[in-house]
């Protein structure tokens, strides 16, 4: 992870919203060596490397919660730290001055500024779910990346059987598409990945497809998934 342990960072300095604090969960040291345990692995985009990071366990909007949300905001310099914590301290003021009253809403401290930004929600209480990238730079592909990506998918034994399957597919659907960079707490590659998307279907509401990651590196097919989408 760099030289900087995430598990460690996480039991050391999470920051719990105030009603998270209100309801007194999360109070106890093994409730987060629990989260900690059930982490992925994190590795920093392609040539980067984290400097810091700071862990926000999020409220779900409901008293009592029944979920809760833990972000991973991770920085690659430590400037980029000082800019997060300042953005996460306007936000903590935010808050204080709308919690008047437990059955009033409050704001979460989900959009803050970070170089990475993951986030994955549970039950209280039970165990973490799958963590997603949220940083919106995630389908930000260079042309040369995403051009060599297609092509690798398209040459792939996984497309051929897809294609073969899905003869009668309208061509309005579009090609391959590289559509976003899938990082390895996601899908458990050893690297970062290209996911390319394929359309199969779409009744102008719901549209089916394949993604198929793509290791740049290996130019293989890695992993095989299916999707669904609704317009809007």
């Amino acid at each position: 992870m760099a030289g900087l342990d995430l598990r460690e960072e996480l039991k050391r300095a999470v920051k719990l919203h105030p009603r998270v604090v209100a309801q007194s969960l999360f109070a106890k040291a093994q409730d987060l060596q629990k989260i900690a345990a059930a982490l992925p692995v994190f590795l920093p985009f392609r040539g980067k490397s984290y400097k810091s990071a700071m862990w926000v366990i999020d409220w779900d909007h409901r008293i009592p919660s029944r979920d809760y949300v833990l972000r991973l905001y991770a920085f690659y310099s430590a400037q980029g730290k000082t800019v997060g914590e300042l953005a996460f301290a306007d936000r903590l003021a935010q808050i204080e001055q709308e919690d008047i009253f437990p059955e009033f809403d409050v704001s979460d401290f989900a959009g803050l500024s970070a170089d990475e930004i993951y986030e994955a929600e549970g039950p209280v209480g039970g165990e973490i779910k799958s963590f997603r990238l949220v940083s919106e730079w995630r389908r930000e592909i260079d042309t040369k990346s995403a051009r060599k990506a297609e092509q690798i998918a398209r040459a792939s034994a996984h497309f051929q059987e897809v294609a073969s399957e899905n003869r009668a597919r309208p061509p309005g659907l579009g090609d391959l598409e590289a559509a976003e960079w899938c990082p390895p707490s996601e899908s458990g590659h050893e690297r970062w990945g290209v996911d390319v998307w394929y359309l199969r279907s779409f009744n102008g509401m719901v549209g089916e497809g394949t993604a198929f990651l793509v290791d740049l590196e290996e130019e293989r097919v890695v992993r095989q998934r299916d999707f669904q989408f609704r317009a809007g």
